[in-house]
């Protein structure tokens, strides 16, 4: 994956919540063992990560991002 991906992929991570986060982590772990915890989260490399791993965590989070825009149409929708 090149790194434009990769950085956008960063961006699209940050707006997810917590339940999201560690549905994300649970797809890594699947890939990889090699991540650091802390007391503020996961600390991962994304240079540790297959291409097959983020392109699964990619599709992942565009799926939050979408199911989001849908909930937040239905509830405009549903004001008006």
């Amino acid at each position: 994956m090149k790194r434009q991906q990769k950085e956008k992929l960063k961006e699209n991570l940050d707006k997810l919540d917590a339940e999201e986060h560690a549905q994300i982590f649970n797809i890594i772990k699947k890939y990889t063992d090699n991540f650091t915890k802390t007391q503020n989260g996961v600390l991962i490399s994304s240079d540790n990560l297959s291409d097959e791993c983020l392109v699964e965590m990619e599709q992942m989070v565009k799926y939050y991002l979408d199911q989001r825009k849908t909930i937040d149409f239905n509830r405009a929708s549903r004001r008006q």
